[in-house]
């Protein structure tokens, strides 16, 4: 397969009449709303040098800057574009602001389709020919007259279309332009035009969220998806009486004794970073962050957090669950609990599967035995329960 130069563009600007409240593409649908799944979708084919940017269509006439810090995620050459009352006029203004040769047009209802359903799609595109995914109807078909009498319809022949669907840019331009909006989708103005498509199979877990059962059935298939894996961190910091103690980003007031280290040596958050990292197969945290660098001599630990946390995000790596524990004699700790916890969540935030509370943190004393208990050091270990997506 000779080297294409695609762009993606996903089809966010409808109003989901049928679904009987209005704008569904910004319904949740596992912790992040349904378009932005196809969002992740371009990321994974961006990353696999399958197409060159991603261009999403919003309607033109609402408010959607809530929705822009899903785009911030991605290093992806990305834009936004205002859709038209249509969705052929939306659909020709994101392929008209695209730049590829080629372009795949994807429906933002569809958070389900793969990268190998889409790399059938590139494959079998040329200069000359469309291609889109189709599935066989397997179902008994009736129709249904305006009286109520119901008659049998034959199945046999009839395909079910599915996006993404990939054409050459420019001669889908033309012609969408010809078509107007008389058309249902990108390959009915494409075979009016008298132009060759082809198809390839489609998935069928590639649905489209039409009703309210569909979003529902969605968010059962979503908590299934993808790979779990846990993973372990630990850390350990010598007590200084020249350092300030700080854990979880929080400055702890009047503590006799500070974590030394090469950052602010906050031992929770570096554990915390150790166990997201293990889960996704990253490198530990003194790799990404040496103690070599100059940068990073007293930085906040919370933000490696952050940078971590973009980094898993965009690997669609998604936080379920961390179970922390500091090793600690003295101060007394219990009463900043809920602030490291906060701190700990509000760094992590993009990274949080359905955006709800994912962090436990328990204190335990030395009770006065080794290095721990002598107030020499600190030590933490953390439990990471991470969920990538497989898209």
């Amino acid at each position: 397969m000779f080297h294409k130069r695609c762009s993606f563009v996903l089809l966010a600007g409808g109003r989901g009449a049928r679904m009987g409240s209005p704008f569904k593409q910004f319904r949740p649908l596992g912790g992040i709303p349904l378009w932005a799944w196809g969002l992740r979708l371009a990321n994974r084919l961006y990353s696999m040098g399958l197409i060159e940017e991603a261009v999403v269509v919003f309607p033109r006439d609402i408010d959607f800057t809530d929705q822009i810090e899903h785009l911030d995620k991605f290093d992806m050459p990305s834009k936004i574009v205002k859709g038209g009352e249509t969705r052929p006029a939306s659909s020709l203004a994101g392929v008209t602001a695209s730049c590829g040769d080629y372009v795949l047009v994807h429906d933002a209802a569809r958070p389900f389709a793969s990268v190998r359903l889409v790399k059938r799609i590139i494959s079998a595109l040329t200069p000359e020919s469309g291609v889109i995914p189709l599935t066989p109807v397997r179902d008994a078909l009736k129709r249904v007259s305006g009286k109520g009498d119901i008659f049998p319809v034959s199945r046999e022949n009839l395909w079910c279309t599915q996006t993404p669907q990939g054409f050459p840019r420019e001669e889908l331009i033309a012609a969408m332009q010809l078509a107007g909006d008389n058309i249902s989708d990108e390959a009915e103005a494409w075979i009016k035009a008298g132009h060759e498509i082809k198809f390839v199979e489609g998935e069928p877990n590639n649905i489209k969220v039409t009703y309210e059962s569909d979003l529902k059935f969605c968010e059962t298939i979503a908590q299934g998806m993808g790979q779990f894996r846990v993973g372990h961190g630990f850390d350990v910091h010598p007590l200084r009486p020249w350092r300030k103690l700080i854990l979880a980003g929080y400055d702890i007031p009047d503590a006799p004794l500070g974590l030394d280290g090469h950052s602010d040596g906050d031992v929770i958050s570096h554990a915390v970073a150790d166990a997201l990292l293990g889960a996704a197969g990253e490198p530990d945290l003194g790799t990404l962050y040496p103690a070599s660098d100059e940068r990073y001599k007293d930085a906040s630990s919370l933000i490696f957090l952050q940078e971590i946390s973009r980094l898993l995000s965009q690997k669609n790596w998604s936080l379920i669950w961390l179970d922390v524990t500091l090793e600690a004699q003295l101060p007394r700790l219990s009463g900043y609990i809920e602030r490291f916890k906060e701190n700990l969540e509000d760094a992590l935030s993009n990274l949080i599967w359905n955006k709800g509370k994912v962090v436990n943190i328990k204190v335990k004393s030395g009770e006065g035995v080794g290095a721990v208990g002598r107030a020499r050091c600190m030590r933490c270990h953390c439990i990471a329960t991470m969920r990538g997506d497989i898209l």
